[in-house]
């Protein structure tokens, strides 16, 4: 079963600073360390990476990031953007390699 690690708009600063902060559930210590030691191993790009490539292909604001650990072990990112015309779209993004997985319209 994929475990979920939700980041709040207010992590996503600390993320900028460097530091890997989740906020879920009753997992929330484990889900942050099995993120901090993704990212430390170098199995996923820091999150501040993928949102400014991110930023440059699709205009808008974040408004909220998750990250998803497969059943096979494969880190995705999923964004929520919040486009200019009011569309929410989802954006999911492999953690390791910044490509882009699926675009969904999430009207």
């Amino acid at each position: 079963m994929k475990r979920l690690i939700v980041l709040s708009l207010t992590a996503l600063t600390l993320l900028s600073a460097g530091t890997l902060t989740a906020i879920a559930d009753d997992d929330d210590e484990r889900d942050h360390e099995i993120a901090r030691k993704a990212l430390s191993e170098g199995r996923i790009r820091p999150l501040t990476d993928i949102m400014d490539e991110l930023k440059a292909q699709f205009p808008g604001q974040i408004v909220g990031v998750e990250l998803e650990v497969k059943k096979t072990g494969a880190f995705v990112y999923e964004f929520k953007i919040l486009t200019p015309q009011g569309k929410l779209k989802e954006v999911n993004v492999d953690a390791a390699t910044a490509k882009i997985l699926t675009i969904e319209d999430d009207d």
